[in-house]
Formats: C-alpha cells, structure tokens, sequence
C-alpha cells in the first residue's frame, strides 16, 4: 500500500474543514428568519470625493413584509416610500415616495456578520453615486 503524501493530506484536511464550515453556514442561514420584520438605524448621506467633511446623520426604518415593503426617512421620518422587490432579493426599487424634497430611487441591502443586522446604501433615482448609507437593525 501506497503511504499518503504531505500535500494531499494537507488538501484533504482543509476540505474537510471546508465542507464542515459550509455545514455550519447553511444551518445557521436555515435558522435565520430572512429579511421581514422592521429595520431600525439611521444612515448619513454621502460626501462626494474631493469635498470635506461628512454629510448629516437622520433615522430610517425599514419594514419587509411579503405583502407590501415600505420605507421612511430623514429628520422626523418625513420621507416614505414603497420598497419594490427586483429580480435580486437583495435590491428595491423605491418609489411612491411621499415628503418635500424626498426623492425616489434604489436601495441595496447588505448582510454583516450580525443575524440581526444589515447595511444599507440607497441611490437616488437618474444617479450612479451612493446618496445615503448605513446600518440597520432588527429587534426581535
């Protein structure tokens, strides 16, 4: 019988480790209850490159629900608009925005390491660059 070499032991040992940390992800996923729920934070708006400083800071809840999405923000909540699912579970479209000066547009959600909590950037509508980002959070 042929003896093993280092390298295929090696090889070996870190697809078993590969295969268990993969395990452990999917049940950890299976366990996690998705998106739904309200989603609380507040996100700053972004400072365009070449410019000083850092833009305000203003609360934002989000609610996902299978029967209607929704979002508000800016000082006082006084933005609101429908989250509108895309192909990619993980991207709205926001539109039926109701406040002054409030704007329609896209917002990219973003799992962090944390179960209970995402990130967030939303852009506004006709615009390629980052509006507003930050973190949100779920309380069960």
């Amino acid at each position: 019988m042929r003896r093993a070499r280092v390298w295929q032991v090696v090889v070996a040992g870190a697809g078993l480790v590969m295969g268990v940390a993969g395990f452990v992800l999917w049940l950890r996923g299976a366990q996690s209850p998705g998106l739904a729920g309200e989603w609380t934070g507040s996100v700053g708006t972004s400072v365009r490159a070449g410019t000083a400083g850092t833009g305000p800071v203003f609360p934002v809840v989000m609610e996902l629900a299978d029967g209607g999405s929704a979002l508000r923000w800016d000082v006082g909540l006084r933005c609101s608009g429908r989250l509108k699912p895309t192909r990619s579970r993980l991207v709205f479209t926001l539109d039926r925005v109701k406040g002054e000066g409030c704007v329609p547009g896209m917002l990219r959600v973003f799992p962090t390491p944390e179960l209970d909590q995402v990130a967030i950037k939303m852009t506004r509508q006709g615009d390629t660059d980052i509006t507003y980002s930050g973190t949100l959070s779920r309380h069960s």
